[in-house]
C-alpha cells in the first residue's frame, strides 16, 4: 500500500513523508503525510486524496468505512529528505548525529544546505559548522512559539 500512496504523490509533485492506518471509532483511519519543494497547498492535497481514495477503493485494501486525510507533516514531522532542509534556511533547528564520539544534539539556525551537507549556525562566537546528511539520526524544526 505505501508504494502505491506514495506513486500517487509523486504524480502530484509530492513526497510522501508518512503513512499512519489505525482504527477509530468503528472505522479505519488512513492518514496520508505529503511534502513538496514548492511546499502544501490545499488543492495539493485535495489531488492526492482523490487519487489515493480511488486506489483504496480499486485495490479493496480496506474492508468497510475509512476516513481518510491527506495533509502536510507539520512541524512536529522530522525532516527525511535533503530538499526539506532547503525549504527551512534560516529556522531554528534541533539535530542528533551520531559520529564516532557517539550521540551528540546540536541546536542551531540552519544557514543552508545541498544534497549531501548543511550548515548549521549554532549561536553567537560559534562558527558555522558544515555536516554531512549521513551523521543525521533525527531532525527537527524547532517551533518558533
Amino acid at each position: 500500500m505505501r508504494d502505491s500512496v506514495s506513486s500517487c504523490a509523486e504524480r502530484h509533485g509530492a513526497h510522501l513523508v508518512d503513512l499512519k492506518i489505525r482504527s477509530g471509532k468503528g472505522r479505519t483511519i488512513v492518514e496520508v503525510f505529503v511534502d513538496a519543494e514548492q511546499g502544501v497547498t490545499s488543492e495539493l492535497c485535495a489531488a492526492v486524496s482523490r487519487e489515493v481514495g480511488e486506489t483504496i477503493e480499486k485495490s479493496e485494501w480496506l474492508q468497510g468505512s475509512y476516513r481518510l486525510d491527506v495533509s502536510s507533516p507539520g512541524i512536529e514531522r522530522p525532516l527525511l529528505f535533503p530538499w526539506q532542509w532547503k525549504k527551512h534556511v534560516g529556522r531554528a533547528l534541533s539535530i542528533t548525529l551520531q559520529g564516532p564520539e557517539g550521540v551528540a544534539i546540536k541546536k542551531g539556525t540552519l544557514v543552508s544546505a545541498d544534497d549531501t551537507t548543511f550548515v548549521l549556525k549554532s549561536g553567537e562566537g560559534h562558527p558555522p559548522e558544515t555536516i554531512a546528511f549521513a551523521a543525521v539520526t533525527e531532525a527537527f524544526v524547532e517551533s518558533p512559539w
